[in-house]
């Protein structure tokens, strides 16, 4: 057998050798196109950085001019400049701030008041001041509330200014709090809020303020519907500039944001609102405090042409207070002049989502740096340039998203060749594996088959034998008594009957093997059919000097193939007469269960070892130190085919030397009462 199974090696060895040569080949012509490869796709990706750079400085003209544009179509009736300021803000969040000037340089707009006391006394009548003196000195020195409040009452029927008006309320709500009359108190502050947002007291103190750190202060959960629009309305006046900030402003947001946090639990909305109005006040003091020291510069030098010109008497003023991240849109050709803060990186960003990059092979990522390296580097293919005469100090790179793109295609294209070649091999050399491997298991497959012939062979040869014996001792007339006659008939009928079942065994193997295995389920007792299958092997019981011992529960019926259920368990029976050598014994038990019929076969034999309880089952397997034990190894196998096509299972439990048990369940709901 060796000899035949030499030619296909030397096959194989060529064949390998023949995919080894040939990928060789196609990977040495591969390396000549890889260099060229590399430089044309260098050139390609600079090509690409050098058109996306076209397109990104594009789009910067084009949106700077939009925004210069839109607001100089606002600035027409009906609108106002703040609400033209605020409305292009507003579409774009790359704005940080809108702004109106004087020409001295203070702000409009946002609306911050620099001074904190009046410069001019307000004046109010001789006896508004009378009554309200008396007010004071009931509340204060006095603690006469009541008689507080009806001054101040007559105090506000005085008023003949607004500055009169807003001091008796401030007053009247005052006195409320401490009547604790918070619905009063709330009705003054309102019209302070409503009625006198601008007017200050002799310190400079807005009273506007004052109402609304009060309103603060006596909020509750009973009160908070009427107080929540009052603030809301505030927050929106400032945010537009008819309250005007000071230098006390920023100590107010701070209240609001925990007043917001403690109140507005339940209202998320609410509270998102509110939120967003503090962010842009927080903003407009923010803008306040950085550039409030430098307007007047600025406008000087965009007066005398320093700065970059843009579409619609708009100028870019860049790199202001040392900042190169915030540059200024200013426009002073105004009576006021007015522009707006732009944070430079929210609006590079926003260019580049503008920018169509679908059409490009390559994918690219972008980053900004200062300074005025023109250069492009060839080594990481990082392509640089100034990204608008708009942003002078503002460098865009480009460069491939992934940096190591140009050479993962060089390696690629390296090895494909060689990862086919080696594929091919480890696919040729697994393909041989595995017909070695197929050959070897159809030499065991045939070295068992060739047992079974022998044992098969061995065990017809045994019945035929003693078959043909006792027949021609009879033919010849040897035995003259008819007891003895009777006796040699009967020897020959067990023997006939064990041939019977080792063809039939060999014949249920062949129809397992071929899935053609037939089986005629009818409602049967099975306790007759274990009595008839203990009965055909009573002649080889007796002869061996057997004790059976039968446990068997009565009229347990279930939809089984009588037949072959006798033959399973006579195979059991076969297998515990045949491996009971010392101890003679044999137990059979027929229990019923609630849910189960269970079957056990016991004997006291030789048992099996524990490495081979699993194989046992197995076609063709015999225990192989037992070779003075004939058999086919078919037995076993029958029986837990026939045991599973009736739904059911056979398991083994054994102890060398002690003997083994094999059990069978029947599931009483896949057979059947």
């Amino acid at each position: 057998m060796t000899s035949r199974y030499k030619p296909v090696s030397r096959l194989s060895i060529i064949f390998i050798l023949a995919v080894v040569i040939s990928g060789s080949i196609l990977t040495w012509f591969s390396i000549n196109s890889i260099s060229n490869l590399k430089e044309l796709t260098e050139k390609r990706v600079l090509e690409e950085q050098r058109e996306l750079d076209s397109r990104i400085k594009n789009a910067a003209q084009s949106k700077i001019t939009t925004i210069t544009e839109s607001f100089k179509n606002e600035i027409n009736p009906p609108y106002s400049m703040r609400d033209s300021l605020i409305n292009s803000a507003g579409r774009y969040d790359f704005i940080t701030m809108p702004f109106i000037l004087k020409k001295e340089g203070q702000f409009l707009y946002p609306n911050f008041i620099w001074s904190t006391e009046n410069t001019t006394q307000p004046r109010v009548s001789s006896r508004f001041n009378y009554a309200f003196r008396k007010g004071e000195e009931a509340e204060f020195a006095k603690n006469y509330l009541r008689t507080a409040k009806n001054q101040y009452l007559l105090c506000l029927s005085y008023s003949t200014t607004e500055y009169e008006s807003v001091k008796a309320l401030n007053a009247l709500g005052r006195i409320s709090v401490k009547l604790n009359e918070y619905e009063n108190s709330i009705g003054h502050y309102e019209q302070i809020i409503l009625n006198h947002p601008l007017e200050s007291n002799t310190e400079g103190v807005s009273y506007v303020y004052y109402a609304l750190q009060q309103l603060l202060k006596v909020t509750n959960a009973s009160n908070f519907a009427e107080i929540s629009p009052l603030i809301v309305l505030s927050l929106e006046k400032m945010k537009t500039g008819s309250i005007p900030l000071n230098f006390g402003t920023e100590e107010f947001i701070t209240q609001v944001e925990k007043w917001v946090q403690e109140n507005t639990t339940q209202s998320l909305e609410k509270a998102e609102y509110l939120n967003q109005l503090i962010t842009n006040i927080n903003s407009q003091l923010q803008f306040v405090n950085e550039y409030r020291n430098e307007m007047l510069e600025i406008l000087k030098e965009v007066n005398l042409g320093n700065h970059l010109n843009i579409d619609n008497d708009f100028k870019m003023v860049n790199s202001v207070s040392g900042n190169n991240q915030n540059v200024l849109l200013v426009n002073a050709n105004l009576k006021n002049p007015a522009g707006f803060l732009i944070d430079a990186n929210k609006l590079l960003d926003t260019i580049l989502k503008t920018v169509d990059k679908d059409d490009f092979t390559f994918g690219f990522t972008f980053k900004y740096s200062e300074g005025y390296n023109l250069t492009s580097s060839d080594e990481n293919l990082i392509y640089t340039s100034q990204l608008s005469p708009y942003f002078p100090t503002h460098m865009l790179n480009i460069k491939l998203t992934d940096e190591n793109l140009i050479n993962d295609i060089v390696k690629r294209r390296s090895w494909i060749y060689g990862i086919a070649t080696t594929l091919l091999m480890v696919a040729m050399i697994l393909g041989v594996v595995l017909i070695l491997r197929d050959v070897a298991r159809e030499r065991h497959l045939m070295q068992l088959r060739s047992d079974f012939i022998s044992n098969v062979t061995h065990e017809l040869k045994t019945p035929l034998t003693s078959i043909y014996m006792f027949a021609e001792t009879l033919f010849l007339g040897r035995v003259k008594s008819a007891s003895g006659k009777k006796e040699y008939l009967s020897i020959i009928l067990k023997e006939s009957l064990r041939l019977k079942r080792m063809v039939n065994n060999i014949l249920e193997f062949s129809k397992m093997e071929k899935g053609k295995s037939e089986y005629r389920f009818i409602h049967s007792d099975l306790a007759p059919i274990i009595r008839s299958a203990i009965q055909d092997m009573s002649y080889w019981f007796q002869k061996g000097e057997f004790e059976i011992v039968t446990n068997l529960d009565e009229n347990i019926e279930v939809e089984i193939d009588p037949e072959k259920m006798k033959q399973a368990i006579g195979n059991l029976l076969n297998n515990a007469y045949k491996y009971s050598t010392k101890t003679k014994k044999i137990i059979v038990r027929l229990i019923d269960q609630p849910d189960d019929i269970v079957i056990e076969i016991e004997d006291k034999g030789i048992g099996i070892p524990e490495d081979q309880l699993t194989r046992i089952f197995e076609k063709y397997h015999r225990i192989e130190q037992q070779e003075n034990i004939s058999g086919t190894g078919l037995g076993l196998t029958v029986v837990k085919e026939i045991i599973e096509a009736h739904q059911g299972k056979i398991t083994v439990s054994s102890q060398l030397g002690k003997g083994s048990k094999f059990t069978i369940v029947l599931n009483r709901q896949n057979n059947g009462k």
